[in-house]
């Protein structure tokens, strides 16, 4: 089991969904795990010490990891609201999970369970009870066909710093994501061909405001169908090129009144290339473009460049660089917009000061150019943790984050500022 492995055990299932980063989060890392084997370099999160790797217990056939990660923060913008009208509060967050496997070189399956308690000292009203449940299939039928199935359902909250997050509301709004997904892969000698189904539901839970009306969050339920074909071609075994396409159908519920539904369908089509340059280099890039088209003609289409990858750089055996980049159509609960163009660049640096000592910082860059209404958002994240193995059962962490919000426009929405600094202490295993 790798290094990586054993740092993901106190991530979230499902980040995207959760609130800020704090010290109960696990860190990523671009994989070496590669069908041409490209594993010549290997990251500082991927590094193998077997001495701090947790050791799952074993009930008959099957191995149960079980942690608990306790963390304590403080947070000195909880509204995410302009300079000047900042309200802090320190919290606590406490996040169970438990893991139980079957190993199999033919049938591997897996369930998960990760509860997140999050409660502040003062403002109650951004307590937050989050659950994540998912279970999985990876079955290899032969050397060269592999299927792979999941399943997720979860409770999250919107984090306030979202753009779609409503001001007004007394806390944040609360929905439910539920989703499958289904891959089969192909090899033949230097060509792979792959194809990926996935079916998302979420359903958004109304809010009420401070003079005490309803705020509807209904019109966001939907339900969203996306299939996509990958077709790669191996040059040598550092090199390979490939074609990638995804089609989707974003389903809204049937809308009644002034604002119809944003039901619409869209496509991306990208050509890239996955890589291993020499000893310093491993990563995959793609560009190409994408288009959402909007059933009803009261909103406006979007479509523009795509570009997708990450690439790590090995600066030495103990340092890794690690790049992002990612441009994609997103949805919005602001009532006027269609959806806005994502496209977010990140940079991290992993150091590992020693073997039991990982400091880690990162920075992020998210833009948002809204369809529909005259809005841009530049939110810079800026990050730097630091996380002590004690022993295989055992890690402290600690994690500062400032995130900002510039927003401009007719229809500009808040700019602000929000800091968080929290610790935390993970137990893995029995």
């Amino acid at each position: 089991m790798k290094r990586w492995l054993a740092l993901s055990c106190i991530a979230v299932a499902l980040p995207a969904h959760a609130q800020q980063s704090d010290a109960t989060d696990g860190l990523g890392s671009v994989a070496a795990e590669n069908p041409f084997g490209r594993d010549r370099n290997t990251s500082v999160l991927e590094r193998n010490h077997p001495e701090y790797t947790p050791q799952p217990a074993r009930i008959g056939a099957l191995e149960v990891l079980p942690r608990i990660a306790i963390g304590a923060g403080y947070d000195d913008n909880i509204y995410a609201q302009p300079s000047g009208r900042e309200i802090g509060d320190a919290y606590v967050r406490i996040r169970p999970r438990v893991s139980v496997t079957r190993p199999s070189e033919t049938l591997r399956l897996n369930l998960s369970g990760e509860l997140d308690l999050l409660r502040y000292a003062d403002r109650t009203t951004e307590n937050a009870t989050q659950y994540n449940l998912g279970a999985s299939a990876n079955y290899t039928i032969s050397r060269d066909n592999r299927l792979n199935l999941s399943l997720a359902h979860g409770r999250f909250l919107q984090e306030r710093v979202s753009p779609d997050s409503p001001e007004q509301v007394i806390r944040p709004v609360r929905f439910t994501v539920t989703e499958g997904t289904a891959a089969y892969t192909r090899s033949f000698n230097r060509l792979r061909l792959q194809g990926i189904g996935s079916i998302e539901r979420r359903d958004y839970r109304d809010e009420v405001n401070t003079l005490g009306d309803v705020v509807d969050q209904d019109f966001r339920d939907r339900t969203t169908y996306t299939g996509t074909g990958i077709g790669e071609y191996a040059l040598n075994p550092s090199v390979a090129l490939f074609i990638a396409g995804s089609y989707n159908v974003r389903d809204y519920r049937t809308r009644l009144g002034p604002v119809p539904a944003r039901s619409s369908t869209g496509w991306e089509l990208a050509a890239g290339s996955s890589f291993e340059l020499g000893r310093k280099m491993r990563g995959s890039l793609r560009a190409g473009y994408l288009q959402q088209d909007y059933d009803d003609p009261f909103f406006q289409d979007v479509s523009g460049f795509l570009i997708r990858g990450e690439l790590a750089y090995f600066l030495s055996s103990l340092v890794t660089i690690t790049g992002a980049v990612d441009r994609s159509v997103s949805e919005t609960g602001i009532i006027g917009a269609t959806a806005y163009l994502k496209t977010t660049t990140s940079l991290r640096a992993d150091y590992e000061l020693l073997r039991s000592l990982i400091l880690s910082a990162g920075a992020e860059l998210e833009k948002r150019d809204f369809s529909g209404i005259e809005r841009d958002d530049d939110r810079w994240t800026l990050r730097t943790s630091a996380t002590y193995s004690v022993n295989h059962r055992l890690q402290l962490r600690a994690d500062v984050q400032r995130r900002t919000q510039s927003s401009s426009g007719l229809n500009a929405g808040r700019n602000f500022a929000d800091n968080r600094i929290s610790v935390g202490v993970t137990f893995l295993g029995l």
